[in-house]
């Protein structure tokens, strides 16, 4: 079972294999809905990077196409310490990227099935093993961490919600490991600059020692 406390310690950043396998994992359910919505919260997690209270805070009307339909727009709260007012900012993703079709999948059905529903993440319960469906309930951040975790533990991957914010760090740096690739971070993931640094100096220490020990030792 995954142990964040131990695991941050020495766990990588999300591999694209993995995340196949988690995303393929989330898929099977005794539940129709959960099959559409866990991966949808996976995909959420895996584009934006987004801390888990402020995937959770998204609402119904935080998730659109834009009128073109080439870009999935999806309006989060940013969560910071000592705000009041918590500033919103808006991330688009064309939706030519495939991990956005889980996400209009899953908005498409809350549409069509729950459309009196504020809610975009419904929370469900199993009912002597029948799931319902409560469309006026939200989830919290911390039921976004058992989703994400739970599918982890069932593939025996160790994962957790800020390990795809590390990732999407990660991303964005291997694509530009200049200052303007921590420019980037900032934005995608929206972050200080100096946390941005940090992503950047741990995924750098990262390649060089994974590479280091790789090489054989000359004689």
């Amino acid at each position: 079972m995954t142990n964040v406390d131990e695991d941050r310690k020495v766990r990588d950043v999300i591999s694209d294999e993995e995340f196949d396998l988690l995303l393929a994992q989330a898929r099977v359910n005794d539940s129709d809905f959960l099959a559409l919505r866990n991966p949808a919260i996976l995909c959420t997690a895996r584009l934006t990077g987004k801390r888990r209270e402020e995937i959770a805070a998204v609402k119904r009307r935080d998730v659109f196409l834009t009128r073109d339909g080439k870009q999935l727009a999806m309006n989060f709260m940013l969560l910071k310490k000592h705000q009041e007012k918590p500033p919103q900012v808006i991330r688009r993703i064309p939706t030519e990227d495939p991990f956005t079709h889980p996400i209009i999948q899953y908005k498409d059905h809350i549409d069509a099935e729950y459309p009196d529903s504020e809610e975009f993440w419904l929370s469900v319960r199993s009912i002597f093993g029948r799931y319902r469906v409560y469309p006026n309930s939200g989830l919290t951040g911390r039921q976004i961490y058992n989703v994400i975790r739970d599918i982890g533990d069932s593939v025996d991957i160790d994962v957790w919600p800020h390990l795809f914010r590390e990732t999407a760090g990660a991303e964005e740096i291997t694509r530009d490991p200049t200052q303007y690739g921590v420019a980037k971070v900032m934005n995608r993931i929206d972050v200080t600059e100096r946390t941005a640094w940090a992503y950047m100096q741990r995924h750098i220490l990262t390649v060089i020692q994974r590479d280091y020990q790789k090489r054989e030792i000359p004689k």
